[in-house]
């Protein structure tokens, strides 16, 4: 492991764990001290094993912070390189928190928007299924009474007065 690869642990396992201002405080700490250590001619892989695991700093930073506050926040997946959003506690795969309920995550607008044409469409599509069905069951009631009053009125337009 490098240097940069061990400060992105850092920075994952924190993600959605605490603040922002926090995740960068601590990610310029440990850079500066791997620097420092670096400059004083110890090697890399000497500071880093003094270090430990990035996931069990980031569980001692969070602890002193106030614990998993469950603060959502994008973050790199590692696995694939991309961006997520939501919150990632050091260590999990899923979607389920430490306490065992499941996580909140924020839509964006684009999302937003698509959801609630989804339940716009649900909704119309209900009310049509209701309607249609009411019109079925009143069809043979209607198209008698219909053609009724267009005869009628085909008899009495064509009254001369």
């Amino acid at each position: 492991m490098d240097k940069k690869e061990f400060l992105e642990k850092l920075a994952l396992a924190l993600a959605g764990q605490v603040s922002r201002p926090v995740i960068e405080e601590n990610i310029r700490y440990y850079d500066d001290y791997i620097t420092e250590r670096l400059k004083k001619g110890i090697a890399l892989s000497d500071v880093l094993e003094e270090l430990g695991d990035p996931r069990l700093i980031a569980k001692s930073i969070i602890d002193a912070n106030g614990g998993g506050d469950e603060m959502a926040g994008v973050y790199e997946d590692s696995d694939n390189g991309q961006q997520a959003f939501g919150s990632r506690a050091a260590g999990d795969d899923g979607f389920e928190n430490r306490q065992g309920g499941f996580r909140s995550f924020r839509f964006n607008g684009l999302w937003a928007l698509l959801l609630l044409l989804a339940v716009i469409f649900c909704i119309l599509m209900v009310v049509g299924t209701v309607i249609g069905g009411i019109f079925l069951l009143l069809r043979p009631i209607l198209v008698p009474v219909l053609i009724f009053f267009l005869i009628y009125s085909l008899i009495k337009g064509n009254r001369k007065y």
